[in-house]
């Protein structure tokens, strides 16, 4: 009988790859050096005459750095997941991979659990640096375990995104591209739609029921776009001020949509993540058959 075993195979071998790698060490040690930088320059800046200290810049620390790590994740997740199953399959591994006992779904679920597992290392290399929000007061517990789950958000909507592309497109820059594009587009579009649906709006007759229902459709757009809660987020820690709010009128204006924009984006796309992440498992069976049949 075989054992049975708790974690992913899959999970398994690439930490233990990823984690021999000088890329890893190499990645880290830069995005410390990145984080050293920007630390020494919000601490000069924080310097006045007369030997003053600024604490309210000092307080925008974790803000800051986390929205660097949060862009520098945005832009590793995809070349990571992007290149996950191309990359098997034009080491020619992948055949070998789907001939063990292994499902495709697991396969797909081990690289996306891969691609959390290197961000997470990312994220506990630059945890000292986010501690010293800790001692001027710019960073609460619920500040960073709000970070830790936008970090956890972004691996699964992302990755998912290039897993998929990677299960699709034969080549790992086609699926690298892929991915950048879907995102971008994602992100943009849903804006526009939106600044759409505003011109619209005050273009309309000014009656509260057409008011309301184009702010429906901007809020909708908008609740696609994870970027948007996002943005929301660090702009209340560092102006208090809110981005949502200003598409309500500040407060004049609301719908369920807005006032719960957050949660819907996070269960909208984590939805279409897991979708994604199906389809990208059942493309992976029947791209392993067409090229077996083409061999034959």
């Amino acid at each position: 009988m075989a054992r049975r075993t708790i974690i992913n195979p899959i999970l398994k071998k690439d930490i233990l790859v990823n984690a021999r790698s000088a890329r890893m060490v190499v990645t880290i040690t830069l995005i410390n050096c990145l984080f050293a930088l920007v630390v020494g320059m919000l601490f000069m800046t924080s310097r006045g005459s007369a030997y003053q200290v600024y604490y309210s810049n000092i307080a925008q620390m974790f803000p800051v750095l986390a929205v660097c790590e949060l862009c520098i994740i945005g832009l590793i997740v995809p070349i990571i997941t992007s290149t996950s199953i191309s990359g098997e399959r034009e080491r020619q591994t992948l055949e070998i991979m789907l001939t063990t006992p292994v499902r495709p779904i697991s396969i797909v679920a081990g690289k996306l659990l891969s691609a959390v597992a290197t961000t997470a290392m990312y994220v506990i290399a630059t945890l000292p640096f986010m501690a010293v929000a800790f001692i001027v007061g710019g960073m609460g517990w619920d500040e960073l375990f709000k970070y830790l789950g936008m970090v956890l958000f972004i691996d699964i909507y992302v990755g998912s995104i290039g897993i998929f592309y990677s299960c699709v497109k034969r080549t790992s820059v086609s699926a690298a591209i892929s991915t950048i594009v879907t995102i971008a587009t994602v992100v943009f579009l849903s804006c526009a739609i939106g600044k759409v649906f505003e011109s619209m709006m005050y273009m309309s007759d000014g009656s509260r029921s057409s008011y309301a229902a184009y702010m429906m459709g901007k809020a909708v757009c908008y609740a696609v776009n994870p970027a948007i809660w996002i943005a929301e987020n660090f702009v209340r820690l560092l102006e208090n001020e809110s981005v949502v709010e200003t598409m309500t009128g500040y407060g004049k204006y609301t719908n369920f949509v807005v006032d719960h924009m957050a949660v819907i984006s996070v269960c909208v796309n984590l939805a279409a993540s897991f979708v994604l992440l199906k389809v990208a498992s059942v493309k992976l069976v029947k791209g392993s058959r067409k090229r077996k049949k083409s061999r034959i």
